[in-house]
């Protein structure tokens, strides 16, 4: 009995249903299809060089039965002959796009966004430009990168119009995350698309290479400093005369790194010019190695007038 009363009512439900859908759907309703748009037969040797998207948005209107029979439907891509288009115009409209799809009668094309795309062209040409990494990358505790993101390769050919390729400098990977990295990264990564099919690149993927290590720290001491620009007849004497640095970096390069790879120097420029008796020096470190501490921060100076032995004197 029980069995049946549950039939009865998810029978009474969906006839519920149908008569609701039956009564709504033949309501007038409005969508919107994005719907893909190429344009074709371009002249030999000849690209386009205005903005043309790569959809338009069709709005259509029309009973409820119908405008789902067109959702539910594949929508093909707008193909347009250039040679099509009224020559000295060149203009895509609604009515040329409403004419190259199929749509029943009892449902009305009434807009499109944009409402026109013009089509200009140019002279083809190709360039090489360099590609321009676009990650965000993070770490987990106690990693970090070392060395620079590697690209293979690290250029790509375009191809379009002239015009359109003189504003070009330099081509992006896809927008990439990378997260909690404790190892080296090697993988396929795809270019970003340009926003219209007005300029096309290759190839169409980068070999992406990013070396991560478990950073250590490591205690460089007694590193000289060098005074770079000092005039003949002039000494500069630092106190301490030596520095001691912490740098930072992957376990297996800092085994590699050596004194001798950091640079520590100040110009003498900045010594006339300071008014302190105290001077905190450049330090340039090997690529990938951060310097977290110098001891110490700053150093005083003496500058003194170089000792000059006289002929009479050497004899």
């Amino acid at each position: 009995m029980k069995k049946r009363r549950l039939h009865i009512i998810i029978t009474t439900t969906l006839i519920g249903i149908f008569l609701w859908l039956s009564v709504t759907l033949r309501e007038q309703y409005q969508i919107t299809l994005a719907v893909p748009l190429l344009i074709d037969e371009i002249p030999e040797g000849m690209a386009i060089r205005t903005p043309v998207p790569r959809t338009v948005h069709l709005r259509f209107r029309g009973d409820g039965w119908h405008l789902a029979g067109l959702l539910m439907g594949s929508t093909s891509d707008v193909h347009i002959p250039f040679t099509s288009l009224p020559q000295g115009r060149r203009t895509i409209t609604m009515n040329e796009v409403g004419e190259r799809i199929t749509y029943p009668p009892s449902i009305q094309l009434v807009s499109m966004l944009p409402d026109t795309v013009a089509v200009r062209l140019d002279r083809l040409s190709t360039a090489r430009v360099p590609v321009t990494p676009d990650f965000t990358v993070s770490f987990k505790e106690g990693y970090g990168q070392v060395g620079a993101i590697l690209l293979s390769p690290d250029s790509v050919t375009v191809m379009g119009a002239e015009s359109v390729l003189d504003q070009i400098t330099s081509w992006k990977t896809s927008r990439t995350s990378f997260r909690d990295l404790k190892a080296p990264v090697e993988q396929m990564i795809a270019l970003a698309q340009s926003e219209g099919p007005m300029v096309s690149c290759s190839p169409s993927s980068v070999r992406v290479r990013i070396n991560v290590q478990s950073f250590a720290e490591k205690i460089f001491s007694g590193l000289p400093v060098e005074v770079r620009g000092v005039p003949s007849n002039r000494d500069v004497i630092f106190i301490p005369p030596k520095m001691e640095i912490v740098a930072r970096g992957g376990i297996r390069q800092l085994a590699s790194v050596l004194p001798v790879d950091f640079q520590i120097g100040v110009s003498y420029d900045r010594i006339l010019a300071d008014t302190t008796g105290a001077i905190e020096p450049d330090v340039v470190a090997p690529s990938g190695i951060q310097i977290v501490a110098r001891k110490p921060e700053k150093l005083q100076y003496i500058v003194r007038k170089r000792f000059q032995s006289t002929g009479a004197g050497d004899r």
